[in-house]
């Protein structure tokens, strides 16, 4: 019932904005990357953990990267899910709803929304941490779930001067942990806009799979710099505000974006 109810409200959405179109349902999955160490600065790092929240995401006709020339979605998943980054085998995301028509660009969140009838941003049920609660009368307010967790170590492969670069001392390794929000600055823009993706919808059979590669977001660390955070214990917490914070956000909504791949699927 609850299918049927979605997929009768998707049609009557998409009705009001988009005519000639039949009614589709297609299966959306993602798939991580499975973590290689790599080398950055004399730093070997791996990553043990990279739990990612998503959603929702919009597939639109405009050619635009501004998510307001997209007034009716050919496509949309509404729903947040958690997902393995490291996981490099098929995950289910849920169902795309939707219509008949060309798809050339997507909009999507990473688990965080602000949609413009809320007084802040919140966290969906479904991604880590979440749902949200609400509290306006915060000013320091973030949403209560978190578009990734991240767990990795970095070890020293270099000569000290190498990883460590005019620092009198240098740990030969650390463990790091980042919680990202990624967080928009207006509400009902997504954090992540026209994104390009050729596709002419039909009611033929298909498939999207989309693809993350965390590794890659974390090659835009700088790793001396967490060596420097290590108070000795051992273990880097990066924080809201810190620059590599930044850098992972940047990484994760313009520089190295998921990729989407549309298929047909496998005949059993």
């Amino acid at each position: 019932m609850k299918h049927f109810l979605r997929s009768l409200l998707t049609l009557l959405v998409l009705g009001c904005g988009q005519t000639g179109g039949e009614f589709v349902e297609i299966p959306f999955e993602a798939r991580g990357t499975a973590p290689l160490p790599f080398v950055k600065g004399g730093w070997e790092v791996t990553l043990s953990q990279a739990t990612l929240g998503f959603g929702p995401i919009y597939f639109c006709t405009t050619d635009s990267a501004i998510s307001s020339r997209c007034e009716v979605a050919v496509l949309e998943f509404l729903d947040g899910v958690t997902l393995d980054g490291l996981d490099p085998s098929s995950q289910s995301i849920g169902t795309l709803f939707g219509t008949t028509g060309t798809i050339r660009t997507a909009f999507f969140d990473y688990g965080i929304v602000w949609l413009l009838t809320e007084p802040l941003p919140k966290a969906l049920a479904g991604v880590p941490g979440g749902p949200a609660v609400i509290s306006p009368e915060s000013s320091g307010y973030v949403p209560q779930g978190y578009s990734a967790r991240f767990l990795g170590t970095a070890a020293c492969v270099e000569d000290a001067s190498i990883c460590c670069p005019g620092a009198t001392s240098c740990p030969v390794g650390y463990s790091f942990e980042a919680n990202v929000d990624v967080l928009v600055v207006n509400p009902g823009t997504p954090a992540v806009n026209g994104v390009r993706t050729s596709q002419e919808i039909t009611t033929d059979p298909v498939v999207l799979t989309m693809t993350f590669d965390p590794d890659a977001w974390w090659q835009t660390v700088d790793f001396a710099r967490l060596a420097a955070l290590d108070d000795g214990s051992g273990e880097v917490l990066l924080l809201p505000g810190d620059p590599d914070y930044s850098a992972l956000i940047i990484a994760m909504t313009a520089n190295e974006l998921p990729t989407f791949t549309w298929s047909t699927p496998a005949i059993p």
